[in-house]
């Protein structure tokens, strides 16, 4: 039977409730549940008489709540009184992303019924449809349960509507070393409540419930998954989070600290770049008529890179200290950095190298320095490097052009789509410097990083965002720090790389093509980049 056939009652039975109960909440609920046992016996039952079966289930439903109040079963007969209400049957569903603060701190009020389907639409971040799915009920009864949710919400709190006040918890997250899924612990957003609750201090179940909102019952049905995770910690009969929040305010922090430090290395690298741009064509690899402004997106990551090293590890004696073993069969503590909203990515600066190596060759490296702005993993993966490497294409390869024989067109289109080949009146022609051994360390030597005053201004830097960190990480997680600290490091990197592509030093990306600049090629022994 077309479930809309019910839409017709929704009114009637409510006015049919709350005549007899002379309460609204009580008639609310009453009707919600008349209304979910008709439905659920329309997908059951063959039904030969709607009427008949809406208002003696009205009646059966009344006398059972009736007689669940007071013990005292009574049976009425069929009144069909007025009473000038509003539709509940609609709900918008494009808000299933909203969060309202509201719907935090009024869920304890609602009954069961309510309460879970709110939790998973507002929380779990449940459609509808899906909603539907996972209680076994039809989706207009779903909407009814939300929209008479949210009326019940609106009339404990004297609003007229629900203002959205309540912001989401906007993280990206990624894991350190092991077999660890951050998406698979901190991806709900009641789950970063938590750990957003209890980061400061370890807090109980109520009190976490307190500070969120959020009924206890599921604060107690996330926690074990959680404490499984390493993401929280029991103390006593308290819990706390085991992982360091990096927040928007303490990102500002230092990345204020950082500025001047970020003017200093581009000023170094700028000098540097401009002393050795007529030089670099002495050294005869393929792409030395690239030009600094290419090829300064190799020498910037590697020459600082190694410089930072340098410091943190020699002249200071940073270590980084051991990862914890998880219980998960990982090790190390989730990375979480808060983003202002859904579509911001944290760590746009955030730096690595990756190497694909030829098996047939373990001494033909091909190296990526990338930045997270700039990042297309393309690039890397089976349709770029690696298939240039599977292929053999790179392979004495001195000239730049490519043979036929070794592309074939698919492949060909692929790579010059990522733009490590270029394509030439009909040629083929790699895209990306290749060195020998000797050829990149002469190539690195025209690029003199040794300066102690550099050295020295590096060092106090380190030390300043070591204390930046000390000031707003909470004292049970100090011991994390180190790794925190040398992680964001790098990110300078990127800070210093997005400076120097300002000042013109450096050639802008083409944000229409993946960045390559960063690619290069090297035959020899690893040069640990």
């Amino acid at each position: 039977m077309d479930e809309s056939k019910i839409v017709p009652y929704i009114e009637p039975i409510f006015r049919f409730c709350y005549k007899r109960l002379s309460n609204r909440y009580d008639a609310e609920d009453l009707a919600g549940e008349i209304i979910c046992h008709v439905l659920d016996g329309m997908s059951k039952y063959k039904i030969e008489s709607l009427d008949g079966w809406v208002w003696r289930i009205a009646h059966n439903r009344y006398a059972r709540f009736i007689d669940a109040r007071n013990r005292d079963p009574i049976v009425l007969l069929y009144e069909d009184e007025l009473l000038d209400v509003s539709d509940y049957s609609d709900i918008d569903e494009d808000n299933t992303q909203e969060q309202y603060e509201t719907v935090f701190r009024y869920l304890h009020t609602l009954s069961s019924e309510y309460r879970n389907i709110f939790v998973d639409y507002y929380i779990g971040e449940l459609s509808v449809r899906n909603l539907a799915q996972k209680y076994s009920l039809p989706e207009t009864t779903i909407k009814w349960r939300l929209n008479v949710g949210r009326r019940k919400i609106r009339d404990r709190i004297g609003e007229d509507k629900m203002d959205k006040v309540y912001q989401r918890i906007n993280w990206s997250t990624t894991s350190c070393n092991g077999n660890m899924n951050s998406e698979k612990y901190l991806s709900t957003q009641i789950a970063r409540a938590i750990c957003l609750a209890a980061y400061e201090t370890p807090l109980t179940v109520e009190e976490i419930s307190i500070r969120t909102g959020i009924p206890t019952m599921y604060i107690e049905d996330e926690l074990p998954r959680l404490e499984y995770g390493d993401a929280i910690c029991k103390v006593g009969n308290k819990y706390v989070t085991d992982f360091i929040i990096f927040r928007l305010e303490d990102r500002k922090q230092t990345e204020d600290i950082s500025a001047s430090m970020v003017n200093v290395l581009a000023d170094k690298f700028e000098a540097i770049l401009k002393e050795a741009e007529g030089k670099i064509s002495t050294v005869d690899f393929y792409g030395n008529d690239f030009g600094t402004g290419r090829l300064g997106y190799i020498i910037v990551p590697y020459m600082l890179r190694r410089k930072i090293r340098d410091v943190k590890n020699n002249r200071l004696k940073l270590e980084n200290g051991p990862y914890p073993p998880r219980k998960d069969g990982g090790y190390g503590w989730f990375i979480v950095e808060e983003t202002a909203d859904e579509t911001e990515t944290c760590a746009e600066y955030n730096f690595g190298c990756n190497v694909a190596i030829d098996e047939n060759n373990p001494l033909l490296r091909i190296y990526y320095y990338w930045i997270g702005k700039y990042f297309d993993y393309n690039v890397y993966g089976n349709s770029g490097m690696r298939c240039m490497l599977g292929t053999g294409i790179v392979k004495d390869v001195t000239s730049g052009l490519i043979s036929k024989a070794l592309l074939p067109d698919e492949d060909a289109a692929r790579l010059a789509e990522n733009n490590l080949v270029t394509v030439s009146e009909g040629n083929y022609y790699l895209n990306i410097p290749c060195f020998s051994d000797d050829q990149f360390a002469e190539f690195v030597s025209l690029f003199d990083m040794t300066d102690e005053k550099t050295d020295d201004l590096l060092a106090e830097w380190i030390k300043s965002v070591r204390r930046s960190f000390e000031s707003f990480v909470p004292k049970h997680l100090h011991d994390q720090i180190n790794q925190w600290v040398n992680g964001y490091l790098y990110q300078i990197i990127g800070y210093v790389t997005d400076e120097l592509i300002r000042r013109g030093v450096l050639s802008e990306p083409d944000y229409k093509k993946p960045l390559t600049n960063g690619v290069f090629c090297v035959e020899g022994k690893n040069i640990n980049p």
